[in-house]
């Protein structure tokens, strides 16, 4: 591990460098909020990032309610709806598969509050010996990760207040699969187009078998995805050394390294 550098939990980095009319077409975006992130090619942990929800119509203290498909900015990070505040307890950025139906942190968000994360690739370190991958779609499309959100407010805030609410989300992971198992044992739930329909429809309850054909068909999405070797650059948590340019994702050869 490089000075500069920590261990960086599964699916910790990701790249989104695309604008909101890239994304509207291809999701049948209805509505695009105009706070929205700018491109990153280097996102991290608790940073704001561009989600594609269907909030539906619900007497649940959900403050965005409406049926239109759209796309909203989140907090990358999920903040419990029962958290004191957001320090007080986990605000995961990473949700486990196995966890969604029965956990108090996912069973509410996976029942009605799913999300898709659009990327275009990620970033992942193999384990033995630390080398860097870019793993991305080679024909330059678009990522689906599954997600789960949430609306939260400090307890102390009045309801009517405007921009009492914070939108969190998590990206499910699931054990690793195929290729994506020599580098890590975990791996993002990579959605393909014929289940974006069903995971964000409220209108669908997060079941068993919803999950596991989430898990189920994201196996050939992954086997399809291509591995670039990168250089470590993405990695860096150190204050005022965190990179974010395109040459994160160019391909790498470590006897080239200083």
């Amino acid at each position: 591990m490089g000075m500069g550098t920590r261990l960086i939990a599964m699916c910790g980095r990701f790249v989104f460098s695309r604008t909101s009319s890239d994304l509207q077409a291809v999701f049948e975006i209805d509505q695009v909020d105009e706070d929205l992130p700018r491109p990153s090619f280097n996102i991290a942990p608790s940073e704001q990032i561009c989600v594609v929800v269907e909030p539906g119509s619900r007497a649940d203290a959900d403050p965005s309610p409406g049926s239109d498909r759209r796309l909203v900015a989140a907090r990358w990070g999920l903040i419990p709806r029962f958290a004191r505040s957001m320090a007080s307890g986990p605000t995961p950025f990473n949700a486990r598969a196995e966890k969604l139906l029965d956990s108090p942190l996912y069973a509410g968000p996976y029942a009605t509050r799913r999300a898709i994360i659009p990327a275009d690739g990620f970033f992942e370190r193999r384990k033995a010996d630390r080398v860097s991958y870019y793993i991305h779609p080679g024909d330059g499309s678009v990522l689906a990760f599954a997600g789960v959100y949430e609306w939260w407010r400090p307890p102390q805030v009045d309801l009517p207040r405007p921009g009492a609410w914070v939108l969190s989300t998590a990206i499910v992971t699931s054990d690793a699969h195929g290729p994506m198992a020599r580098i890590h044992d975990r791996q993002p739930v990579c959605l393909p187009r014929d289940m974006w329909a069903a995971w964000l429809d409220p209108g669908v309850v997060g079941d068993r078998d919803l999950l596991e054909e989430a898990v189920l068909t994201s196996h050939a999405v992954m086997d399809a995805l291509d591995f670039r070797q990168v250089g470590p650059g993405w990695g860096s948590t150190q204050p005022g050394t965190r990179r974010d340019d395109p040459g994160l994702i160019e391909e790498w050869d470590s006897t080239d390294a200083p």
